[in-house]
C-alpha cells in the first residue's frame, strides 16, 4: 500500500512540474530571438565604409556629383515638409498630348480605327462603332479595349477635361435594352468613360454625353455615311474655370 502511495505522489509531482518544460522552451526561443536581433543590429563599420565608397565612386564617375562626400544621412527641406513631385503629364500642353496620341496610336491610326484631330482648343479622338461595339449594343469589344488601354495612358492628365460623346446614325432603335438612340449613345459613352476611369483617369474631370443622331458628320443617306456617324468621340480640353469639383463649382 505504501508503494502505491509513493507512486501516486511521484506521478502527481511530475504532472505539477510539466509547466517547467513549456517555460524552458519559451526561454530558449526568447534567447534565440534576442541573438538574432543583436546580430542584425550590429553593423560592420568597415564593410559599410567600403560599400559606401564603392557606390560613391560609381555614381561620381557617371554624374559628377552624386554621393560625393555624403555623410550617410539625407537632409530634407528646412521646413520639414517635402515638396510634391508633380507628374510630367501635369505640365503637358494640348500639342504635347496630340504628339503623344499620334505616336502611341500610330498603328490604329494607320488601320483607320482611330482618328486624331484638333478643333479650336480641343483634341479629339474619334473611334467608329465597328471598333468598339456590335450593332445596337453597348458592351465594349476586345479590340476596342486594346485601343482604350493605350488611350488611358495618354489621358492620365490632371489639368484637362475629358469629354466622352456617343453618337449614332438616324435609323431608329427600339429594343428591350434601349428605347431610343439617345439611350444607346449614352450607354456607350458611359461604358467607355467608366472603363477609362477604372484605368486611372480622374473621374472629377470626366464628362459623359450621349447625342443620339443629333450631331452627324455625314448625311445619313448611305450605308457608308451612316457608319461614319456611328462613333464615339473623346475630347481633351482645358478645364473650364467654373468646372465643378467635390467642393462645388469653382469661382
Amino acid at each position: 500500500m505504501s508503494v502505491l502511495k509513493k507512486k501516486s505522489r511521484l506521478e502527481q509531482k511530475i504532472h505539477q512540474d510539466r509547466y517547467l518544460i513549456t517555460y524552458a522552451d519559451l526561454i530558449t526561443l526568447l534567447l534565440g530571438l534576442f541573438v538574432i536581433l543583436y546580430a542584425t543590429a550590429s553593423v560592420d563599420s568597415g564593410k559599410y565604409s567600403e560599400l559606401s565608397k564603392a557606390f560613391s565612386e560609381y555614381f561620381h564617375s557617371a554624374n559628377g556629383k552624386v554621393l560625393n562626400g555624403g555623410g550617410g544621412v539625407l537632409t530634407g527641406p528646412k521646413d520639414g515638409i517635402p515638396q510634391p513631385i508633380m507628374p510630367s503629364s501635369a505640365k503637358k500642353s494640348l500639342q504635347d498630348l496630340k504628339i503623344d496620341a499620334e505616336n502611341s496610336l500610330s498603328k490604329f491610326i494607320e488601320e483607320g480605327k482611330v482618328r486624331v484631330s484638333q478643333s479650336g482648343d480641343g483634341l479629339i479622338l474619334t473611334m467608329p462603332e465597328k471598333l468598339l461595339f456590335e450593332s445596337s449594343k453597348a458592351e465594349i469589344q476586345n479590340d476596342g479595349l486594346k485601343v482604350l488601354d493605350d488611350i488611358a495612358k495618354i489621358l492620365n492628365v490632371p489639368n484637362f477635361q475629358i469629354t466622352v460623346d456617343g453618337h449614332t446614325d438616324s435609323d431608329p432603335i427600339h429594343s428591350f435594352r434601349f428605347a431610343s438612340n439617345w439611350h444607346l449613345s449614352s450607354a456607350r459613352a458611359l461604358n467607355i468613360g467608366y472603363y477609362l476611369i477604372g484605368k486611372g483617369m480622374n473621374e472629377n474631370n470626366v464628362v459623359i454625353r450621349g447625342f443620339g443622331s443629333q450631331r452627324p458628320i455625314e448625311e445619313n443617306t448611305t450605308i457608308e455615311k451612316k457608319a461614319m456617324n456611328r462613333r464615339v468621340e473623346i475630347t481633351i480640353s482645358q478645364l473650364p474655370t467654373n468646372a465643378p469639383s467635390t467642393d462645388g463649382y469653382k469661382k
